[in-house]
């Protein structure tokens, strides 16, 4: 697909696949993390406030960090139903609308985020002593990220085809389900002669 050479989508792929790479790391460190709190719990019967400050933080960022990717990407989960029923001008309409909404909805956010780091941002973390910048960063990143992705989109009007669909727009599940109803419901001829 040609918009996948613009060196827009390209930047913002690499970045994208950057941050994926942090949300790995943050799995693979909140599992150790809680699994090390279970075994120190029941085993040695202590407790690490710590671990468990850096586990909720990691599972933050963990989610934070795979969202722009995911939405890049068009890999997150969608209820399409009203979008594969539509034409070709209704579903631009729609993604109009959806990326108009995202942005919308990002901007706000980051500036809800800025306000609320005014305040909170001179604190730490009990445990960890980590500022609220460091904590809340992975969400500023992603949502700023999240931001420009759907302002890419609105402004090119370009739109990764699902894995199910083809570039003519054809969606090869709906045509299974289909030839397979319509086979069920006409006779077939050569079971009728074998049941005879």
């Amino acid at each position: 697909m040609p918009y996948r050479n613009s060196p827009i989508y390209r930047g913002l792929d690499r970045v994208c696949r950057v941050l994926t790479a942090f949300s790995m790391v943050m799995l693979a460190l909140m599992t150790v993390l809680v699994v090390g709190q279970v075994i120190m719990r029941n085993m040695f019967d202590l407790g690490l406030p710590w671990a468990d400050e850096l586990s909720r933080i990691s599972n933050v960022a963990l989610v934070f960090f795979a969202v722009p990717a995911l939405m890049l990407h068009n890999r997150h989960i969608a209820i399409d139903l009203l979008y594969s029923a539509l034409r070709p001008r209704g579903k631009a309409i729609l993604r109009f609308a959806n990326y108009t909404l995202i942005s919308v909805f990002s901007a706000i956010f980051l500036f809800g985020l800025y306000k609320f780091l005014i305040r909170a941002g001179k604190f730490t973390t009990p445990s960890l002593n980590l500022s609220n910048y460091a904590v809340y960063a992975p969400a500023v990143i992603a949502i700023s990220l999240l931001l420009a992705v759907a302002l890419y989109r609105l402004i090119t009007r370009t739109e990764i085809v699902p894995d199910y669909e083809s570039d003519d727009g054809s969606n090869a599940i709906a045509d299974a389900i289909a030839q397979e109803m319509s086979s069920e419901l006409s006779p077939d001829p050569s079971r009728g002669d074998s049941e005879k």
